[in-house]
């Protein structure tokens, strides 16, 4: 049954009342009818959770135990009814807690997010409430101030502190180009931002829609003990109906039934899932819920996209060739200049390359983009332009042979993209320019590969030659490129039906999001990753480090091997007590007090996963 706010104190009430009633019924007998009341009333979630499910035509394990206490019920052996509710409202005290433990971080998490930001207009500085700040509105970020807003630098640079949302201790210097996260905080100096994700789009509100949404889904862990149920309860049917009818004895037929109730089970799977998912949350990692841990336990195929999941996606220079003639410090300058107002991500990384060789340049007097070709500047009489090999039509020049053999050469050689710089018709250099890998990504595949995860792939929409590329330097043999979110959705497909194991999709962008839907688990860099594809994945990484995927699969293993121990231990204590049954030790009271003593055996076990010391890696 759902918690709902009241629960905690209908059950503590239950509990209280059950405390002070059982021991009165021990040296009063006439004061049984009020533990009668007690078991009834404690009965009733069970009831309603096993006609719920009974309408949905499945066996749960509130149907499981809800025949144990019909068992207690019908035999008359009130006490034996009473430890199944005692460890039915332990289970409901659990989901609360849980849930309360939800609110309390969701809460804590939105009072990171300041109320009133400094925004700038036409130069005039106002302080206004965070929840009128539109995308583009320009911010002012003092020293020591919370960032309002996810935001792009454009003046100013400053230390900033990403430990309270993506779990970094080290400071990171903020520079212009350079993206800020809401409820960051700016350490020292002064930043100036624009905006770039408001509201319910900003880092830490998207953070908190996933906790929520975590939280709601937890009930998905229920599933695990539900398909132990389904399995189990027939066969203590077949078992129950055989000891009745060979022996004649409805006595020991229902101390058989009260010894097998299963309802630690109730309790020690939901336990261990609430911790693991608790232990994922302090690493960063949203699952969204208890069967997703199932899956990942069983990975047996990684499909991962390239572009901000293997890679950045941001980009780097990997070559400048600066012509003859001209200085290094007149080729960054113009550089610098020219891409000062690009919001195109290429021309904000040419920008901080330029504005760390330089120092920050002018404003220029003129500036214009060309969509897909490059941009042009004017400043003091010279017009520089960057851009691709289209941009000399625009700039209207004509490439000399060596310059045009330089251009097929990069052409024909490794995915990169290739600019040109030119100033007044003069070219003054080239450079070539790449997408940064993730300095974990390689490890991290290698580690799935150590816990047995062959069979690894790239799905990119990049080019062939870029993604083989990519590829190529993560260890990655099956690689395809030039892949539209169709032909994505398509190559999964096959692979699920031809897979011998759950299949995994690790994306981050709106391409992503039907693959991910539709994987056997999805699982989303959260942290720079588009919404629709952290809405459509199972498993969201919010800080976007790839080394939690490996560290996530052990320690889902762990989880899956804590459930098989409780049930291994549920198991044996029920072997034993059925065999205490059959040579007559166990009345059916002392059977519901031998269930009631052994249910605690796998809550123990379960409870192992909340142990873990600091630094220890989840995994481990």
């Amino acid at each position: 049954m759902k918690p709902t706010p009241n629960t905690s104190a209908r059950e503590y009430s239950l509990i209280a009342y059950i405390a002070v009633v059982f021991p009165l019924t021990l040296f009063f007998p006439s004061t049984t009818p009020l533990l009668w009341i007690g078991a009834v009333a404690g009965s009733l979630p069970t009831l309603f959770g096993a006609l719920k499910a009974t309408a949905e035509k499945r066996i749960s394990i509130d149907t499981f135990n809800l025949f144990a206490l019909i068992v207690s019920f019908a035999y008359g052996e009130v006490r034996s009814a009473v430890f199944i509710v005692l460890m039915l409202t332990f289970a409901r005290l659990l989901n609360t807690y849980t849930e309360s433990r939800t609110r309390h971080t969701l809460e804590e998490l939105l009072k990171l997010k300041p109320q009133t930001a400094l925004r700038e207009t036409n130069g005039v500085l106002e302080e206004v409430p965070t929840d009128t700040i539109a995308s583009g509105d320009l911010l002012v970020i003092k020293e020591g101030a919370r960032i309002p807003v996810d935001g792009l630098t454009v003046f100013g640079s400053g230390l900033v502190s990403e430990a309270s949302v993506t779990g970094e201790s080290a400071p990171i210097e903020k520079v212009s180009g350079d993206h800020v996260l809401s409820s960051t905080i700016n350490l020292s100096g002064v930043l100036k931002i624009k905006a770039t994700r408001v509201g319910k789009d900003s880092t830490i509100e998207r953070m908190a829609k996933l906790v929520e949404e975590a939280s709601k889904n937890k009930s998905r862990s229920e599933r695990l003990a539900d398909r132990f149920a389904t399995l189990y309860l027939p066969m203590v049917l077949v078992l129950g109906a055989v000891t009745y009818f060979s022996t004649g004895s409805a006595e020991m037929t229902a101390a058989l039934f009260l010894v097998a109730c299963a309802d630690d089970m109730a309790v020690a799977i939901p336990l261990a899932i609430a911790a693991a998912l608790g232990r994922a949350a302090k690493r960063g990692v949203v699952i969204k819920g208890g069967e997703w841990i199932d899956t990942l336990s069983r990975l047996h195929t990684v499909v991962l996209d390239k572009t901000g999941t293997l890679t950045f996606g941001a980009f780097t220079v990997k070559e400048a060739r600066i012509e003859s003639g001209t200085s290094p410090s007149e080729f960054w300058s113009a550089v610098a200049l020219a891409e000062k107002f690009s919001e195109h991500p290429i021309g904000r990384m040419l920008f901080k390359a330029g504005l760390s060789e330089t120092g920050v340049p002018p404003d220029p007097e003129y500036f214009k983009v060309y969509k897909g070709d490059g941009v042009t500047a004017t400043y003091d009489g010279h017009t520089v332009a960057v851009g691709d090999y289209d941009i000399t039509k625009v700039a209207g020049i004509t490439l000399g042979d060596t310059q045009k053999e330089y251009v097929k050469k990069t052409l024909l050689g490794k995915g990169v993209t290739r600019v040109v710089v030119i100033r007044d018709s003069a070219v003054l250099g080239f450079i070539s320019v790449g997408d940064v890998p993730r300095p974990e990504a390689k490890a991290s595949l290698e580690e799935l590969r150590r816990l047995g995860i062959r069979d690894i792939r790239m799905f990119s929409g990049d080019t062939e030659v870029v993604a083989r590329d990519v590829g190529s330097a993560m260890g990655i043999t099956l690689v395809v490129g030039g892949m539209t979110p169709e032909s994505k959705l398509r190559e999964l497909e096959k692979l699920l039906h031809a897979s011998s194991g759950p299949v995994a999709m690790v994306g981050d962008g709106v391409n992503d999001a039907a693959s991910l839907a539709r994987a056997d688990i999805g699982i989303a860099m959260g942290g720079s990753g588009a919404a629709v594809s952290v809405e459509a994945a199972d498993m969201v990484v919010l800080n976007d480090d790839l080394s939690r995927l490996p560290e996530m699969v052990a320690y889902s293993r762990k989880v899956m091997s804590v459930i098989r121990w409780d049930m291994i231990i549920w198991f044996v204590s029920n072997i034993v007590g059925i065999g205490l049954v059959f040579t007559g030790f166990l009345s059916p009271a002392l059977a519901a007090f031998y269930n009631f003593v052994s249910d605690f055996f796998p809550l123990i076990n379960s409870a192992r996963l909340f142990r873990g010391r600091k630094g220890e890696e989840g995994a481990r």
